[in-house]
């Protein structure tokens, strides 16, 4: 996640204004959630990572999707959008404010219907989910992240993607700590170890992808699926 006031594009100003240029105008529901965002300092992902979600989620033809982290729906919607028949993202959110925003948002979108929103705190409700999900997306209390990815593994089907969001945190995990820095030192020794964990594991295939404020994109080598 993001504030859309403060600048997490990891690239040059020429290619993040070619991106914008390019991008498109939003849907209405999606421009005032950009709005509410921005004038509340609420947390979404950019347009660009949400525009990669959906094509994760069209190209895997994914059917069951966990999300850690609502907010108020805005990376849900891009998903959402590009589920195909019968598909259905389970989303988990602690915050009732942001949940009511959200459930309001996905009507007038009219995706109310494929989304299953679990209230609570993510590492209380997320042992208790059942079933299997084709893709995963992580973007909630970042020094929980490591937690997040130990719960979820066990319920993955094959082949499953996990997108975890803020993994390079503005480019700012690259810098020592002395430096001063807008995320804070914890979240970045998070980030880090994350980051190397993943990259180091022998059961998982990872990218860490420098759109947005850094994605990874992970799934168990083949050798490692149950």
């Amino acid at each position: 996640m993001r504030w859309l006031g403060f600048s997490a594009l990891i690239v040059a100003d020429h290619v993040a204004s070619y991106l914008n240029a390019v991008a498109g105008p939003r849907s209405d529901v999606m421009a005032d959630m950009e709005a509410l965002a921005e004038r509340d300092d609420i947390p979404i992902v950019l347009w660009e990572t949400g525009r990669l979600l959906a094509v994760l989620v069209a190209a895997l033809q994914a059917q069951r999707i966990i999300e850690v982290g609502t907010a108020i729906g805005y990376s849900t919607l891009h998903m959402a959008q590009a589920l195909g028949p019968g598909g259905v993202i389970v989303t988990l959110e602690r915050d009732e404010q942001r949940i009511a925003q959200a459930q309001e948002f996905w009507a007038r979108a009219g995706v109310a219907d494929r989304i299953e929103l679990v209230e609570g705190d993510a590492l209380q409700t997320l042992p208790k989910l059942e079933g299997r999900f084709d893709m995963a997306f992580v973007d909630a209390t970042k020094q929980e992240y490591g937690d997040y990815l130990g719960m979820i593994e066990s319920k993955l089907s094959p082949g499953a993607l996990v997108a975890i969001d803020n993994v390079l945190m503005s480019g700012e995990v690259g810098l020592s700590d002395d430096n001063d820095t807008f995320w804070s030192k914890a979240n970045l020794r998070a980030a880090r170890a994350l980051n190397q964990r993943l990259m180091d594991a022998d059961g998982w295939l990872t990218s860490i992808i420098p759109i947005g404020d850094g994605v990874t994109l992970t799934t168990r080598r083949p050798d490692a699926r149950p």
